[in-house]
């Protein structure tokens, strides 16, 4: 009879743990909590651009969170073209997913850019952090494709101020 107990004691810890929800049991959770839907890569003749993300982010956990920033690294043709991050504070409830568009504004040196029309090779990194509580968890993104870019800069090129 004690055996029984101690079985059913021990169901009953692990139940409380999984219902917590800040931490999902699989690992990767995080890893497939971000699907990238679009991205859009414009530069101008006067050094001005942007950077358009759409995407789709489903929250890994049954505990409600934040989507506090987003982290980018932008590469174009392998060689990177800007860096930034941007704050955020959507709300997300628990097990659910929202879609996110960011836009994030881009500078280049006055007279960086060449014309360059064509089709381009854009590599894009970067991650959603998800706030829990006292607590954030980082779910990370990639994306790869061909875009057709008209401008190009000439060095690399940060966020605008």
């Amino acid at each position: 009879m004690r055996s029984r107990r101690a079985v059913l004691g021990l169901g009953g810890a692990l139940c409380l743990s999984g219902c917590l929800g800040v931490v999902p049991f699989r690992p990767r959770a995080y890893d497939e909590a971000v699907r990238v839907e679009a991205v859009d890569v414009t530069f101008t003749r006067d050094g001005s651009g942007a950077l358009t993300l759409k995407l789709q982010v489903r929250n890994p956990s049954s505990d409600a969170a934040t989507l506090t920033r987003v982290d980018f690294d932008l590469r174009v043709d392998g060689r990177r073209v800007a860096t930034g991050e941007q704050v955020l504070g959507v709300p997300l409830d628990g097990q659910g997913e929202v879609p996110l568009e960011v836009r994030f504004p881009l500078a280049v040196a006055r007279g960086g850019n060449r014309p360059e029309t064509g089709s381009h090779a854009v590599r894009l990194e970067g991650g959603v952090v998800l706030r829990f509580g006292g607590s954030e968890r980082r779910a990370p993104f990639r994306d790869a494709r061909a875009l057709d870019i008209a401008w190009m800069p000439g060095g690399e090129s940060s966020p605008a101020p």
